[in-house]
């Protein structure tokens, strides 16, 4: 398996937190603010200017997002608005969500 280059990791990352900005309808200078960083350093990530943002930066980010930073900087395929969502339930209602994947993840392998 052939490791990602700097630039594929950089996309990676700036494409998950694109989409996240995008499903929560802000924009990356409201993150940046809120965040506590340079009003233009969440841009500068997304736009592949920041090459190697700090892992501080990307947990600020993902805090603020309401995202799990592993969401963000993660190779595999996931959805970060649902993982947003998810994250921002209580842990009564993120024990039933666990709860319903369980059942459907049963049903789907007992038809199989």
């Amino acid at each position: 398996m052939r490791a990602e280059t700097d630039e594929e990791l950089g996309a990676r990352i700036a494409a998950h937190i694109a989409a996240l900005i995008e499903e929560q309808g802000t924009n990356p200078g409201a993150v940046a603010r809120a965040a506590g960083l340079g009003v233009t350093s969440v841009r500068d990530i997304i736009n592949g200017r920041a090459r190697a943002p700090n892992v501080v930066t990307l947990v600020r980010i993902a805090d603020v997002l309401k995202a799990d930073p592993g969401d963000i900087i993660s190779p595999q395929q996931s959805d970060p608005a649902a993982n947003a969502l998810y994250w921002s339930l209580d842990e009564g209602n993120k024990r039933r969500i666990r709860a319903i994947m369980r059942a459907l993840v049963t049903d789907q392998e007992a038809q199989a």
